[in-house]
């Protein structure tokens, strides 16, 4: 998959900052609901970034970061 050539750069790095923030947010929250909420907004920057609609599913690997409880 290719980054979408309509965004700046200003906004691929912002995009890929979001991205990494979920990340760390999704190894250290513990509550389902904060989790499902993080990991949403994770895909909708990979929506963004990748300009995936919504309709198509997308065929990357989005496994959610292990949760906290689990990695240890």
């Amino acid at each position: 998959m290719t980054i979408d050539p309509a965004l700046s750069p200003e906004q691929v790095a912002a995009l890929s900052r979001e991205i990494l923030l979920c990340q760390r947010l999704l190894r250290k929250l513990w509550a389902d609901d904060s989790r499902r909420e993080v990991f949403a907004r994770r895909r909708s920057c990979y929506r963004i970034l990748y300009a995936i609609p919504l309709g198509v599913p997308v065929p990357i690997d989005w496994a959610p970061a292990p949760h906290p409880q689990a990695s240890r």
